[in-house]
């Protein structure tokens, strides 16, 4: 659907990727099983000692990240449980992945050679979807804009950041940004609200390393340099002071009510009428299924293992989610194919019987 989405609500096919690190996200692959007893998901990921957070913004040249998501595609092609139609999927996109490292180096980032190679595959899957031109913030001119407008804060950028802080009743957010050392190694950036305090410590560090200040001037430079991405918070404001000071925004993703905090904490009712679509509903998955908590939402990776006419049955399921604005809702089948085929003839049956519609 984020294909779809981003060309319908913006007009066009370039955008940022996002690369800030989630807990686990992104290094987990999941692997859907329908059964008589319902659906179960086999969870595949490395272990919590390897990495908590994976570093997608660093350079593909940086062969231990490079390393790290090998490793997760070579734990899931190992797993007893996989297919060999899965195995097969999984060879194919940690190849193009590496691959793409390869020959790009520096010239990409770890996300954006994966992304690369996901999008390829997704578009085998479904020919209908739109291209997409995603490349990371540390490569992007928008840093740049990012970075005035985070130098622009009414008050400066730390101090609204205390008063958030105080609001949320917060002591320390431990995620404000994520940056790159210059010996390359992946770094937290962190803010200690009381005091306003900005400190950087090793992503993967645990508790004991010696954090390294941080000055409000430096976090700047680095967003402006390419070695630093905003979270959400620092993303908002930033959009928030441009708003005010005469540079349009437009917002393409969650904000978590994140542009409303900032408006209230500079006293700027009118920087919430940055365009942006409601949370969660500037994508959605095309469909899912029933699952013992709730319902399990289908992704193109999984679909990649099915027969072709279950990719047939998806492009049917694409096409009607799109129009209901929200997921189809499969019932279980046999297997994942048998449910995604049973799921797409049902609207193949819709069409036949309103073929003017």
């Amino acid at each position: 659907m984020h294909h779809h989405r981003h060309r319908r609500l913006l007009g066009h096919h370039d955008g940022l990727l996002n690369e800030f690190p989630r807990r686990r996200g992104g290094i987990t692959i999941r692997l859907p099983r329908v059964a008589p007893e319902g659906l179960r998901v086999v969870e595949i990921a490395t272990p919590e000692t390897v990495f908590a957070f994976a570093p997608w913004w660093l350079p593909a040249s940086d062969h231990p990240s490079v390393r790290l998501i090998t490793r997760i595609y070579d734990a899931a092609h190992a797993h007893p449980e996989t297919t060999a139609r899965e195995r097969t999927v999984l060879e194919r996109l940690r190849d193009d992945f590496t691959g793409r490292c390869t020959a790009a180096g520096s010239a990409l980032t770890t996300g954006e050679a994966l992304w690369q190679a996901a999008d390829a595959l997704h578009r085998e899957l479904l020919p209908s979807l739109p291209e997409l031109n995603l490349i990371s913030l540390t490569r992007s001119p928008a840093r740049h804009l990012l970075a005035v407008g985070l130098a622009r804060t009414p008050g400066g950028m730390v101090a609204v950041l205390q008063r958030w802080a105080a609001f949320d009743r917060t002591t320390m957010w431990p995620l404000l940004a994520v940056a790159t050392s210059p010996q390359g190694i992946p770094l937290r950036v962190r803010l200690h609200a009381r005091s306003g305090r900005l400190d950087t410590t090793p992503l993967a560090a645990g508790q004991g390393t010696k954090a390294a200040p941080l000055s409000e001037e430096q976090l700047i430079e680095l967003l402006d340099s390419g070695q630093l991405l905003p979270g959400a918070r620092l993303t908002a404001l930033a959009e928030t002071v441009l708003q005010l000071t005469g540079t349009p925004v437009r917002h393409f993703g969650n904000t978590y009510g994140h542009h409303t905090a900032v408006a209230g904490l500079l006293h700027a009712p009118d920087a919430v009428t940055i365009p942006c679509c409601p949370d969660d509903e500037d994508s959605w998955h095309y469909a899912d299924m029933p699952h013992s908590t709730g319902r399990y939402p289908l992704h193109l990776i999984e679909l990649a293992a099915c027969t072709s006419d279950a990719h047939q049955a998806a492009e049917a399921l694409v096409t009607e989610s799109l129009r209901r604005r929200r997921p189809i809702p499969l019932s279980l089948e046999g297997d994942l194919d048998a449910t995604v085929r049973s799921g797409g003839a049902g609207l193949f049956r819709q069409e036949d019987d309103h073929p003017t519609r």
